[in-house]
């Protein structure tokens, strides 16, 4: 699933505003071009819901040749209807997504 800041700016304020645990904190609404939804474990209260971790990208998928990608994460309930009128990702997007992912954390293992 995929979010426009827009979007992901109202998603923030209903989980605020709605008592929702999780919050997206740290998460930087002024700089994300694109923020993917990542659900992990639905929940029944205080309404239904999802957990979700959002991934910021600030580049919106788009690099030049050699650069590295960069985004942040962060964790975030949504409401189980605003959570259903999220456009899903692209194949294409969830590919790429995992694959800096995978880079990454082989990267992270090289250092050690």
């Amino acid at each position: 699933m995929t979010a426009s800041p827009s979007r992901m700016r109202e998603l923030v304020e209903t989980a605020r505003t709605s008592g929702f645990s999780r919050t997206g904190k740290g998460l930087d609404l002024e700089t994300g071009q694109l923020f993917v939804v990542i659900p992990y474990l639905p929940e029944p209260s205080p309404v239904k819901s999802w957990m979700c971790l959002i991934a910021a990208i600030p580049h919106a998928m788009e690099l030049e040749a050699g650069e590295k990608p960069r985004y942040d994460f962060a964790r975030l309930d949504i409401a189980e209807r605003d959570f259903n009128s999220l456009s899903p990702a692209k194949a294409k997007m969830r590919d790429q997504l995992v694959h800096w992912l995978a880079w990454d954390a082989y990267q992270g293992r090289r250092r050690e």
